[in-house]
């Protein structure tokens, strides 16, 4: 919903919709009993919004009622545990997104070979089957494969974590693991941040991980999943990165 700005008798209002989300008071000018003063420092404030106010009414002198002030959002209520240290739906469609689909192995594009990947990101580093040129799976078979995956990783985030996480945490942290690795994602600050209850620094140590190649290179790929995981662990919009 559009800002915009109104002056009445008593102050001078942000407005969205009929309620104000920020207010200017007047107080009368000690010179001239019949002018009021207003501090204005506050307006650049809502002129620097992305959304700034585009219009304005007085409505001085008219003796009508003085705006409301915009109601507090009632709270989010909180995340559930994760149940029983497994990834959620969301969780589940950030790795499907990034990891992509493919019926054929295909060569580490770095080293032009191993490891060779097939399915929804899969190697032969996280079990059976070994992955190697020319092998073919089906969809069904790339679908029971990632759910094998899946119980690797979710089981080195769980054995990781110090401190229960949200469904949401869990699922982000399962999605960075099955890129990076149990050993990797064990010595990162998105875990020691985790552990520690800081979850703003947990977030953004995820974006730490966009980096692959030697010497090792920023990937816009990987900043754009990197996002997506911390919006997740943040409960946050996380499609609008896939």
């Amino acid at each position: 919903m559009a800002y915009w700005i109104k002056e009445t008798d008593i102050a001078i209002y942000l407005m969205q919709g009929r309620y104000w989300v920020s207010r200017i008071s007047k107080y009368p000018s000690q010179k001239n009993p019949k002018e009021q003063v207003v501090n204005i420092g506050s307006i650049k404030d809502w002129f620097s919004r992305p959304d700034y106010p585009t219009a304005m009414t007085v409505s001085l002198g008219t003796g009508a009622p003085e705006p409301e002030r915009m109601p507090e959002p009632p709270p989010k209520p909180p995340e559930p545990p994760a149940p029983s240290g497994k990834t959620n739906a969301s969780g589940l469609e950030v790795i499907k997104g990034f990891e992509g689909w493919s019926a054929n192995a295909y060569a580490d594009p770095a080293t032009g070979g191993e490891p060779w990947t097939i399915g929804y990101g899969h190697t032969s580093a996280a079990g059976d089957p070994k992955v190697y040129k020319g092998l073919t799976i089906t969809k069904a078979e790339g679908e029971n494969i990632l759910k094998r995956d899946l119980l690797v990783y979710e089981k080195a985030v769980d054995a990781a974590l110090t401190r229960t996480p949200t469904s949401d945490q869990f699922s982000a942290m399962v999605s960075l693991t099955y890129n990076i690795g149990p050993t990797n994602f064990q010595t990162s600050t998105v875990r020691k941040e985790h552990n520690n209850g800081n979850f703003a620094a947990a977030a953004n140590a995820f974006l730490l991980w966009n980096k692959a190649g030697n010497p090792p290179k920023e990937m816009a790929g990987l900043t754009r999943r990197r996002n997506a995981e911390r919006a997740l662990y943040l409960s946050q919009d996380y499609r609008q990165y896939l």
